[in-house]
């Protein structure tokens, strides 16, 4: 068991990789021969550690030896995706969001526009909604360090490696055990293996031999939408489907709207309270192949980041069908099933 500890930067800004490597070393010279640290491990998106750690931005000093050790060797470490191609952020948002990361470190930079996108400022909201302890520079980890770090009530204890589960079809995301070296140094590193992007030319969940997983969502004004569609479509969607992925309320709806739907049904967290990062994170590991999404453009959204970041989802993925109001979603069901 081990508390995990979320950590990121801004890849368009060398200077805050710069002062994480600088301060992961501080944290190894002044409190690494703390044993309490072996109960902690980190959970770098891929492009972090592969700048602040592995070195292979010749514009980033890496950590060194002797940290390089405490990190891999002393704590662990859990590689996530890269986050541009592979929407390692999405997936830190969806540790966050079923509380296998309580501590996070964003070392983003107030300069460039990466900590804008989508996917970082749900993280941001989803992390301070969940008192989720967030340290975004290298004097506020310090300062954990040296004072509450110790504290056994400012750890989150989650099986070492994590096991993330994909409902859609109630599967483990892989993670592959590496050796990794360094000089005379060896280590491991746990790393989240990505889905790859379909293209269109490849196998068709709707070829007649699959049954594909769909997701349903909803915002407030529409719910009463989404329950007229569950029962409209009940026996198309039990007849095509495999599983049904619904943030909180949209899946009590539907199951009270179309009871054979039932057990076909899981019920993610609420959209503000993650849920739609839960769900976009299935979208990315090729688990959920049809997005029926009925959107609210009249109101405003406080989970707003999280909705782009459904849709950041399903454009890394060509194979996955996305509908964002009800006359798309009804026109698509009428041709491809026969409504």
């Amino acid at each position: 068991m081990k508390t995990l500890i979320g950590v990121l930067a801004s890849r368009d800004d060398a200077v805050r990789n710069e002062s994480l490597a600088r301060m992961l070393e501080k944290l190894q010279e002044t409190t690494g021969h703390q044993p309490w640290w072996n109960e902690f491990s980190f959970a770098f998106s891929g492009g972090t550690y592969d700048r602040v750690v592995t070195g292979v931005d010749d514009h980033v000093s890496p950590v060194n030896d002797d940290t390089w050790e405490w990190i891999h060797n002393t704590c662990g470490v859990l590689r996530l995706p890269e986050g541009k191609r592979h929407g390692g952020g999405i997936l830190l948002g969806c540790l966050v969001a079923r509380g296998t990361i309580q501590l996070l470190w964003p070392f983003f930079s107030p300069a460039t526009s990466h900590w804008l996108h989508p996917e970082n400022l749900a993280l941001f909201r989803l992390s301070d909604l969940l008192n989720v302890s967030t340290f975004m520079n290298a004097g506020s980890v310090l300062e954990w360090a040296c004072v509450s770090a110790q504290w056994s009530d400012d750890r989150h204890p989650v099986v070492w490696p994590p096991t993330i589960t994909l409902e859609g079809t109630r599967s483990i995301v892989p993670i592959q055990e590496t050796a990794v070296q360094r000089g005379r140094h060896a280590g491991t590193v746990f790393r989240v293996l990505p889905q790859m992007a379909y293209s269109l030319n490849q196998h068709d969940v709707f070829n007649g031999q699959d049954l594909s997983v769909i997701a349903l969502i909803a915002h407030d004004q529409k719910k009463e939408a989404m329950r007229q569609f569950a029962i409209d479509h009940e026996h198309l969607l039990r007849e095509n489907f495999s599983r049904i992925l619904c943030t909180g309320t949209t899946g009590e709806i539907v199951q009270q709207a179309a009871p054979s739907l039932e057990s076909m049904v899981h019920r993610y967290h609420s959209g503000p309270k993650g849920g739609d990062l839960e769900i976009a994170a299935e979208v990315l590991f090729g688990v959920c192949h049809v997005v029926v999404f009925f959107t609210d453009p009249l109101r405003p959204h406080p989970h707003a980041d999280d909705i782009r970041s459904i849709f950041g989802a399903c454009m890394r993925q060509d194979q996955v069908r996305m509908f964002s109001n009800e006359r798309q979603a009804r026109l698509w069901f009428r041709a491809r099933f026969g409504d």
